[in-house]
């Protein structure tokens, strides 16, 4: 019987993955030092990102409810919606949606439901006197008409907002989840 001869060193990455609370991490051995060096720095990168976002319950978040609606803007109830800066309340979502058109083909669409105290039966997003911006009455958030992120707090989540598609050949927009 022969000796036994170890063969030659081959590296190889080798990959794992471990799931915690819901942050994956991928490690991999790497011979060039810079390179893991980067990798280093992008996974705790990423570490922070994933932790921040989904480690953290929200108790706030406006109830999922199916939208998918298509509005024809040839109705005079949706004639506002024809001029960029207009908008219109619609019925749907779950305490009803905002439409407000951004440009000739971009609507901007979002549920009226106030995300400060979601639970609480008063919080329904308006329009102010000016129509410059959104505002619950409950609480005195405010929220911008444009795109419905947060003015002014207490309020921390911006309104919900829903897809929507123009179809400029026959003037309709398609609003859904």
């Amino acid at each position: 019987m022969g000796t036994f001869k170890p063969a030659k060193a081959i590296i190889i990455s080798k990959k794992r993955l471990f799931i915690c609370n819901k942050i994956i991490i991928l490690t991999t051995a790497f011979n060039n030092h810079k390179l893991k060096l980067k990798f280093l720095q992008l996974a705790l990168v990423c570490m922070v990102c994933l932790s921040t976002k989904s480690c953290v319950k929200n108790n706030n978040l406006v109830p999922y409810v199916h939208v998918d609606l298509y509005l024809n803007l040839y109705l005079p109830s949706y004639s506002s919606l024809n001029a960029i800066g207009g908008w219109a309340y619609v019925s749907g979502g779950s305490r009803g949606i905002i439409v407000y058109r951004q440009s000739s083909e971009l609507f901007a669409t979002y549920d009226r439901h106030c995300t400060f105290n979601a639970d609480n039966p008063c919080g329904i997003a308006e329009l102010d006197s000016t129509f410059t911006f959104v505002e619950c009455a409950c609480d005195g958030s405010e929220y911008q008409l444009y795109d419905g992120l947060v003015i002014q707090g207490p309020a921390t989540f911006s309104l919900k907002p829903y897809r929507s598609t123009y179809n400029s050949m026959n003037n309709t927009l398609h609003i859904y989840n």
